[in-house]
């Protein structure tokens, strides 16, 4: 759900960034090639996003050094990107961390919406420069001590609960897009023509 929801932000907010970004998603505990469950896949129905073609994917070490950003769900993820790979640690957090720490990123980068790749690469140097000057917890780039860094899983649960965690991580991806890419590009040209 976070890939899709990811995925529909940056189409829809910056699109010209959609082109040259690509978004996966791995599971510390997933099956290569299995389907999402029922509830996912009813669940982003509700978003008008079809995760039906969706197939899970085992996070590996390639992965994960391939990657510019790793956004994680929990902190029990960072721990095991710190056992498999722990340099990747430095360019990954969890989700809810990034959107606590937005406010901060914002205020030392700006707002200035991302127009292209070198603008992109650049801005995620910066984000996570602010998060590892903010003092990471034991090398870790989140609040490894509180459960509220976590986005809880919810395999296996009710609809009403993979409601809520999509929720969850809908609304940290407010606050994580703009840390990332800066404003949503119509926002940015809205401005632009005003001023």
């Amino acid at each position: 759900m976070a890939e899709a929801l990811f995925q529909a932000r940056l189409l829809n907010d910056y699109p010209s960034l959609a082109a040259y970004t690509v978004v996966h998603s791995a599971g510390t505990s997933a099956i290569t090639g299995n389907p999402a469950t029922s509830s996912a896949v009813q669940t982003m129905d509700l978003w008008g996003i079809d995760l039906e073609p969706h197939r899970a994917m085992e996070l590996t070490p390639g992965i994960l050094l391939a990657a510019d950003v790793v956004l994680v769900m929990a902190r029990e993820h960072l721990l095991n990107i710190g056992r498999m790979e722990p340099q990747a640690l430095k360019w990954s957090t969890t989700m809810k961390y990034l959107s606590y720490m937005s406010r901060r990123v914002i205020k030392h980068l700006g707002e200035e919406a991302v127009r292209d790749e070198r603008e992109a690469r650049a801005r995620i140097a910066g984000v996570f420069e602010v998060l590892r000057e903010s003092g990471p917890t034991e090398g870790f780039m989140a609040d490894i001590q509180s459960r509220s860094s976590d986005i809880i899983d919810p395999i296996g649960s009710s609809l009403r609960v993979y409601l809520g965690v999509a929720e969850d991580i809908e609304s940290s991806l407010d606050d994580i897009m703009r840390a990332l890419f800066g404003r949503p590009e119509e926002e940015a040209d809205r401005g632009e023509e005003g001023a």
